[in-house]
């Protein structure tokens, strides 16, 4: 190359045909440079033209060169493509060079119609034909490949379908199964409690000289079970009620109740149909609000499960699930306050007909107080509370009828108790 030229371009020729594949003839281009003073002139637009000459370089079927990152864009202005599964197919033909890009060009049919030769003509026409039949023989392959696999994947779906459904199947079965006797486990839970309780209620009547013996015999011979097996697990339609079969704090309230109820001559049994525990967003901020309060009493100690005192207006539910409200203070005979008691039997009386509500209070420090004072509205000085006599019943229920020496304890700060559980019974 003399002094004068512009560029430079190498043409490796392989002897062995390394670079035929399938009837392909395939150039690598290995360099093609432009001087620096030469460049944005044309000249290596030219080169490559002479590359891409078949009367220069001969017949072929690919122009392939590794190209370096800043003449990349010159080599795609010129025809070279870098799509790199169109190149993938050259990857083991010709040499690698690091940090470059593997690029190729592929001629039109009619780049040898310059030559004006019929013979290039009618090859060309020729290798038309040939590419054509391979390219259609190879879509016809692929098509009935991807139409096998198709049809195999539609054939497993269905298959997973099937199985899916049988599954579901079981599953709802089992499910059903569990919930039957879940169900029973309930019924014959309850079922014992309230035999046990009657028994229990008929022997401390029996004690304590109420029936005869021969009374009690012909009682117990003609108990029967009085639980429903058609209750309903939920008792309500509300997601937040739910009765907790076999879970102890659930039996021992109930067991508590039962046995307080069953207690009175002219009641037989009481059938609890749902608990329902504070378990709303608010609980625990109740809980720490009645937990500073109970902190800053004269004794901090005292705290004890009560049931409340009140609740006609159907107001039970809304303190359940927001808590006591300074506006849910009643007038009673001792002063204006909350009242609870530690008999079952006599908070229903005060309550609304079929519910009842356990609360956990702060009695502190309680005085003993004899004399009504309707507008008593805190405790006496050094005290927390009081505990009040027996006061007269403020509405007419289904239990008013039924007298109790209950003494109830006052509270005049709605802070000072917090609800636990709501429950739902039959008599």
């Amino acid at each position: 190359v003399s002094t004068q030229s512009t560029g430079t371009f190498k043409r490796v020729h392989n002897s062995e045909d390394s670079l035929r594949r399938d009837k392909e003839r395939i150039i690598q281009l290995a360099l093609l440079a432009v001087r620096k003073r030469f460049r944005k002139l044309g000249v290596g637009r030219q080169l490559l033209n002479f590359v891409r000459n078949p009367i220069i370089v001969g017949e072929y079927d690919a122009i392939v060169s590794y190209v370096d990152p800043g003449a990349t864009g010159f080599f795609i202005r010129n025809g070279f493509s870098s799509d790199l599964i169109l190149n993938n197919r050259f990857s083991d033909l010709v040499d690698h060079w690091d940090n470059s890009t593997l690029m190729s060009y592929l001629p039109p049919y009619s780049e040898c119609l310059s030559s004006g030769t019929v013979s290039l003509l009618r090859e060309m026409s020729s290798s038309l034909a040939d590419d054509i039949k391979r390219w259609r023989s190879t879509s016809v392959e692929a098509y009935q490949t991807q139409l096998s696999c198709l049809e195999r994947m539609r054939h497993e779906i269905m298959l997973l379908r099937t199985t899916v459904s049988s599954q579901e199947t079981t599953i709802n079965s089992l499910t059903s199964e569990i919930d039957r006797l879940r169900l029973s486990k309930g019924v014959c839970e309850r079922e014992f409690r309230e035999y046990r309780a009657q028994v229990r209620a008929m022997l401390s009547r029996l004690k304590n000289g109420k029936d005869d013996l021969e009374t009690a015999e012909t009682e117990i011979l003609g108990l029967s079970v009085l639980g429903n097996k058609d209750f309903l697990v939920n008792g309500r339609e509300d997601d937040n009620i739910v009765i907790r079969i076999g879970e102890e704090e659930f039996m021992d309230l109930e067991d508590e109740i039962r046995a307080a109820i069953c207690a009175v001559p002219s009641y037989k049994s009481i059938r609890i149909t749902a608990i329902e525990k504070q378990t709303s967003e608010k609980s625990g901020a109740l809980r720490n609000v009645f937990t500073a309060r109970c902190n800053a009493l004269r004794d901090p100690t005292l705290t004890t499960k009560l049931y409340y005192c009140g609740g006609k207006g159907g107001t039970l539910h809304r303190v359940l699930k927001e808590g006591f409200q300074a506006h849910d203070m009643v007038v009673g005979d001792y002063g204006i306050g909350l009242y609870f008691t530690q008999n079952p039997v006599r908070a229903m009386q005060y309550s609304e007909p079929g519910l009842l509500l356990q609360c956990d209070v702060g009695i502190g420090m309680a005085e003993s107080v004899l004399k009504m004072d309707q507008t008593r509205n805190r405790p006496p000085v050094g005290y927390d509370s009081i505990l009040t006599g027996e006061r007269d019943v403020d509405h007419i229920g289904i239990y008013s009828h039924q007298r109790h020496n209950e003494l109830q304890y006052l509270v005049f700060d709605s802070k000072q108790a917090i609800p636990l559980y709501l429950i739902y019974f039959t008599v």
